[in-house]
């Protein structure tokens, strides 16, 4: 199971493609947009993410017009805070030049259609879908349609809802892959839900990765769990500081915990292997030391055929190993041969 996001081949056997998720932790600056980017890239991610909302499309003008006093700096309503952290088309197109420059991939979600169609402007190569709108099905039809390949957030769904999303995209013929994703803000430990990996892959065929939402006090053990489960893909949020004001920064990573998860995740792929087992070359001193070999329970006399009783196990293992003890046993003896030591080939006919 793989899929092709920019120019890398993800899935079984590759690299996991890490997605640094840049979100609204730009607090609707350009200048900490593009630290982020920077932060991104030194960091050894694969690609950086951002999203588009078409604010009065988001919802009725008596839910936008609702006071919301969660970040003051940003506006009293949800319209203001939503609209304070949100770029314009054509910012966006400079945050992809300059991610460009950096040599990092850029893509973006849209989250309703009139973003949908904005980002055409931006040439996606690659498009993420957001959990809360994997039931929004104009919306995936739309995506779909593209036939960029598409990522898919899993949280807050039933497997029917997820059923219905996959019958959608497949209808257009649209590579994508999931993320299973817990949409608990922060996520515990106990509701994170790993089986999900196993069963996303079995169900749907296609690579699936892990969107993680732990705080960033748990030390990314989740996503790491994640990796070491199988998961392809990683998308975490990222920011300059977790005490900014906004809406994800306590649930990102900054830019040294990103580095260092990164780092963590190549760690991990290093010691996934082949899932052969195999003799390894750094196995056999150990395995000469400490294997047990055929040796003798008293001397035996040059002519005598050697029983049952007159052998014993002990190391090293560089004799008869314990499983040949039948091309002992019953053998002559063609040496004298001393009491306690190893049994070897040339000691018998």
């Amino acid at each position: 199971m793989q899929i092709k996001l920019f120019d890398k081949i993800v899935g079984d056997g590759q690299p996991v493609f890490v997605i640094a998720e840049v979100g609204l932790n730009h607090n609707g600056s350009m200048e900490i947009a593009k630290q982020l980017i920077d932060a991104a890239k030194a960091a050894g991610c694969d690609a950086v993410k951002f999203q588009k909302r078409h604010v009065p499309s988001l919802a009725v003008r008596s839910f936008l017009d609702a006071p919301d006093l969660r970040f003051p700096a940003f506006g009293s309503t949800y319209r203001e805070v939503r609209q304070a952290v949100e770029f314009s088309t054509s910012q966006l197109m400079e945050l992809r030049d300059y991610s460009r420059s950096k040599a990092i991939p850029f893509f973006v979600t849209p989250f309703e259609l009139n973003s949908a169609k904005e980002i055409d402007a931006l040439e996606p190569e690659v498009i993420k879908s957001a959990s809360h709108n994997l039931t929004f099905i104009p919306l995936l039809e739309v995506l779909a349609q593209k036939r960029k390949p598409l990522i898919v957030s899993t949280g807050m769904s039933t497997i029917e809802e997820l059923d219905m999303a996959v019958s959608v995209i497949r209808k257009y013929d649209c590579p994508f892959a999931l993320l299973h994703c817990v949409s608990a803000y922060p996520t515990p430990f106990s509701l994170v839900q790993l089986r999900m990996i196993d069963l996303l892959r079995e169900r749907y065929g296609v690579p699936v990765g892990y969107s993680g939402h732990e705080e960033f006090s748990a030390k990314s053990l989740p996503t790491l769990a994640a990796v070491a489960r199988g998961a392809c893909i990683v998308e975490r949020h990222i920011t300059l500081d977790n005490n900014m004001p906004g809406f994800d920064h306590k649930i990102s990573l900054n830019p040294a915990d990103l580095k260092e998860v990164v780092t963590q995740i190549r760690a991990i792929e290093s010691m996934m292997g082949d899932g052969k087992k195999h003799l390894l070359p750094e196995e056999l001193v150990k395995r000469e030391q400490q294997r047990v070999s055929i040796a003798t329970a008293r001397a035996i006399r040059a002519g005598e055929i050697i029983s049952s009783e007159m052998i014993s196990f002990r190391g090293p293992g560089t004799g008869f190993a314990t499983y040949e003890i039948n091309n002992v046993v019953g053998k002559k003896a063609v040496v004298d041969i001393s009491e306690d030591v190893l049994i070897e080939k040339a000691m018998l006919s």
